[in-house]
């Protein structure tokens, strides 16, 4: 029987081990707190990455403010990213309505960033144009 029985040995240094955990655990949390709150920009659903994505669809490409932004996905970024990369689809205009020559708009890629030390929310856009598949003989 008392070759089973093992009486605790060293609680200092249980209590030495328990304390660096703790110590780990909660830096670690306080790293990724911070990390949300001044590094890592807004997602590809987030107003304001919309609405910087929307205008300069409007703006800069000259889409109609018809134009919506749907089935958003994340290609790229996740929980304590420094960048997103998003593609969505251009629903919402009438092809008609675009400057004559211009390719039909398919889908939008979208990168969301923040500058000047988080200051500063930037989106960088690029539109793939609609492939419209035709018969060749």
């Amino acid at each position: 029987m008392s070759e089973l029985f093992r009486p605790r040995r060293r609680p200092l240094l249980r209590l030495t081990l328990t304390l660096g955990a703790c110590t780990i655990v909660i830096g670690a949390t306080a790293i990724v707190v911070w990390l949300r709150t001044n590094v890592v920009p807004p997602d590809c659903r987030d107003p304001a990455t919309l609405a910087l994505v929307r205008r300069s669809l409007t703006g800069r490409f000259a889409l109609p403010a018809s134009v919506t932004i749907e089935n958003i996905e994340t290609l790229a970024g996740g929980y304590v990213a420094f960048r997103f990369a998003c593609e969505a689809d251009l629903r919402g205009f009438d092809p008609k309505d675009l400057t004559p020559g211009s390719p039909v708009p398919g889908s939008v890629y979208y990168v969301s960033r923040l500058r000047d030390g988080g200051r500063r929310h930037e989106v960088t856009v690029s539109i793939q144009p609609l492939l419209k598949l035709e018969r060749v003989q």
